[in-house]
């Protein structure tokens, strides 16, 4: 098994091999939509929609299926498809994306940690890491 798989599996998740890659423009429209509209809401629509996306392989390109994931959370599904239905919120993720290519983000996971004083730079790195190497960069920040 690759190293992501092991690591997932060590905390309850089982990647589907099935999955494919998609875009992921509509979701992300979805997830700022509901920071706008019931931000309490975001942890679970986060969860959602990387639990049918990772392990149950859904195709999350598909608009009736975010619509599912947003009314599986509580949201209003009539209310989240006529947000997909819309260009709402497409500038937001535009800029977002593209203030992150800026800053050399070409890829997810990506971390930035910054030191718990507020003193000092934050670190950055990609890629899936080590569990043993995300708890050094969150301990030395942390005393930083």
């Amino acid at each position: 098994d690759n190293p992501l798989d092991c690591a997932a599996g060590k905390v309850g998740i089982s990647f589907n091999k099935q999955r494919r890659i998609i875009r992921t423009g509509d979701s992300h429209r979805l997830v700022e939509w509901c920071k706008a509209t019931q931000p309490q809401t975001v942890d679970p629509l986060m969860e959602t929609l990387f639990k049918a996306y990772f392990e149950d392989a859904r195709d999350l390109s598909r608009r009736e299926e975010l619509v599912a994931c947003a009314a599986a959370c509580g949201l209003d599904g009539e209310a989240a498809g006529k947000a997909l239905d819309s260009d709402a919120f497409q500038r937001e993720v535009d800029a977002k994306a593209t203030g992150w290519s800026r800053q050399g983000v070409s890829g997810v996971p990506f971390f930035v940690v910054h030191p718990a004083s507020g003193n000092g730079e934050p670190v950055a790195f990609s890629g899936a890491q080590p569990s043993e190497v995300i708890a050094e960069v969150l301990a030395e920040q942390a005393a930083a």
